[in-house]
């Protein structure tokens, strides 16, 4: 064998490709190159992760943000809408009695006033059945009335008093027709159980040809109240419910059948 050939042969002339050393560190290297590769990944799926999280947490408390406006919005708009009924409120009290038969009571209110006296509006089942003086109180008196006119089918009833009880202004001076519509917002002024002075606010849920239907609460004791939207305007007498979400007034209007020549 020549010189060449003995030089040209693997084994004399690569004995280290032989060793298992060399193997385990190109294993190595590779296991190293693989988690280096995969820590990359790993990285930039935390980095998704992160990012995905901040942008719900800035969509919650974006949501948070609007919930809250929306919560200060509806206590600006109650409060409007308390400040709105407060001074109407002040002014229908005035005019609102707690009428009693002596077996029987409910709410009455001066409608109109003219030469003769005063007139008020109330519910005809709180006085039916009754043909003797009614008795009429306020926070600051007390007054005797006259039952002068019925309408058993309307369920309204008028009652007369002479002269003219003091700070009770009419709110139905003028037969005004009342003009509710569905939505509006509407006052409901008497003396549910007795509690004279007592006022509740709810929306007109419904309008008939005959009645208004309302969510404002009531009670009994509240028949013959009058109705009255937010521009202070007479539109109703309270004559029926049942409970705080259904009550029924009866159009002021249907007090033209008998009550009032209009």
């Amino acid at each position: 064998m020549s010189y060449d050939d003995r030089y040209d042969d693997a084994s004399v002339r690569a004995p280290w490709a032989r060793s298992p050393w060399i193997s385990l560190a190109v294993a190595l290297v590779a296991l190293a190159v693989a988690i280096a590769s995969f820590m990359r990944q790993q990285t930039a799926l935390d980095a998704a992760k992160v990012a995905d999280l901040h942008a719900k947490r800035n969509a919650r408390e974006l949501r948070s943000i609007h919930q809250d406006n929306d919560r200060l919005a509806g206590r600006v708009r109650s409060t409007e809408r308390e400040l709105r009924v407060g001074p109407i409120a002040a002014r229908a009290l005035k005019s609102v009695f707690t009428i009693s038969t002596g077996r029987s009571f409910g709410t009455a209110f001066v409608a109109w006033h003219d030469d003769r006296g005063t007139f008020l509006i109330t519910a005809n089942h709180v006085v039916h059945g009754y043909d003797g003086p009614v008795e009429l109180k306020r926070k600051r008196g007390e007054w005797q009335g006259e039952i002068v006119r019925r309408d058993p089918k309307n369920d309204l009833a008028l009652v007369h008093v002479n002269g003219r009880p003091d700070g009770a202004r009419p709110l139905w001076q003028k037969p005004v027709r009342g003009k509710p519509k569905t939505g509006d917002q509407l006052l409901l002024v008497g003396s549910p159980y007795g509690l004279s002075g007592t006022v509740t606010t709810g929306v007109v849920s419904r309008v008939t040809k005959r009645a208004v239907q309302t969510d404002a609460a009531a009670n009994p004791g509240n028949s013959g109240g009058p109705a009255v939207d937010r521009k202070g305007s007479l539109v109703g007498v309270l004559v029926a419910g049942g409970g705080e979400n259904l009550n029924f007034a009866i159009r002021i209007e249907r007090a033209c059948v008998s009550l009032r020549r209009c």
